[in-house]
């Protein structure tokens, strides 16, 4: 194991070479900052301060233990039994423990054998999240490359298909392996990775699908309004497959005949509930349609995937269609 970095910052420097003499010879000991290279700055396991020297120093360690949070930096005072008396609470949230003077050797030692393997628990727990968000991110990595795959697989299958329905069949289920493929990516480019910028990835999303479909409709024009907002995967996924089959389904059938037109596209958050609102001025949807009684692949996905996150979808029809889905915030539920 390497050895450990220790400062003891006191006024006196006698007091201080004191200290370190008591310590022994198992650690590196510096008695000022200015024998510490820069590189070895970041190397410091624990710092030993007196009052004096804490009161012209508390700003620069504020900020150094603030620096190296999330991991445990810990600061020892060594004070007198009658100023540990007049401790403020400014202090005692500066330090992590505490000795008094008179010092002897075995007291001093095994409370800094106490902080420094603090130190060395905090370090590894901190090297297993990053461990563990690097798995993350080359999960969601692979699963963004594999739906791609699908994805590009499926649109070469449709190149060999004749007949235009058939055709139209895969590419709506290419389309949503690539909403699906689109969070696994912002999710690895993300430092945050349980929730992503759902406003942006509504962005990409329909400008995704308007390119797909733009030689078919390319007078259907897109407004959105969308409130910034962090949602997380379990939210985010099904939501995307949602707008997928709502926006998909205007695209083909609101606007025939090239026909001139305005998909709608909000998202707000009241209170604890977030509402998704999907709409276009198009034809219309056929009377008689019964959304719960539907056997289109489209809307079976949109009813069954509203429950997975526990929401209510409602359609209005006149003037066009209007799909608009309630749900709560995930924190309340």
């Amino acid at each position: 194991m390497e050895t450990e970095a220790v400062l003891i910052s006191m006024v006196n420097r006698k007091n201080s070479e004191m200290v370190g003499e008591l310590l022994g010879a198992d650690y590196q000991i510096y008695y000022d900052e200015s024998e510490i290279s820069e590189d070895l700055k970041d190397d410091l396991s624990l710092i030993i301060m007196d009052m004096a020297s804490w009161a012209a120093k508390k700003e620069e360690m504020k900020s150094k233990k603030e620096k190296e949070k999330p991991l445990f930096l810990p600061y020892l005072l060594v004070t007198s039994s009658k100023d540990l008396k007049m401790i403020k609470r400014e202090v005692w949230e500066s330090f992590d423990e505490v000795i008094t003077i008179p010092i002897t050797k075995m007291v001093l030692q095994s409370r800094v054998r106490v902080l420094l393997q603090t130190r060395r628990l905090s370090v590894q727990v901190n090297q297993l999240l990053y461990d563990k968000e690097m798995l993350m991110k080359e999960i969601h990595h692979r699963v963004k490359n594999n739906l791609m795959i699908i994805s590009s697989l499926l649109n070469l299958q449709a190149r060999y298909i004749e007949d235009e329905d058939a055709r139209g069949i895969f590419k709506e289920s290419q389309n949503r392996a690539k909403s699906m493929a689109l969070i696994h990516e912002r999710l690895y480019r993300s430092s945050d990775l349980k929730s992503i910028d759902f406003a942006d990835y509504i962005r990409s999303l329909t400008r995704d699908l308007f390119h797909a479909y733009s030689t078919e409709k390319g007078k259907v024009q897109l407004m959105m309004d969308v409130e910034d907002v962090m949602l997380d995967v379990n939210h985010a996924v099904p939501l995307g497959l949602i707008i997928n089959e709502l926006i998909t389904n205007s695209l083909k059938y609101a606007f025939p005949d090239e026909q001139e037109g305005i998909i709608s596209i909000n998202f707000h958050k009241e209170g604890d509930e977030y509402m998704l609102e999907v709409s276009d001025d198009g034809v219309g949807i056929p009377t008689d349609f019964e959304l719960d009684k539907s056997d289109s692949l489209g809307m079976l996905l949109v009813t069954s995937l509203t429950s997975q996150i526990q929401g209510e979808v409602e359609l209005e029809r006149d003037p066009g269609t209007t799909f608009r889905i309630k749900f709560k915030d995930p924190q309340f539920n």
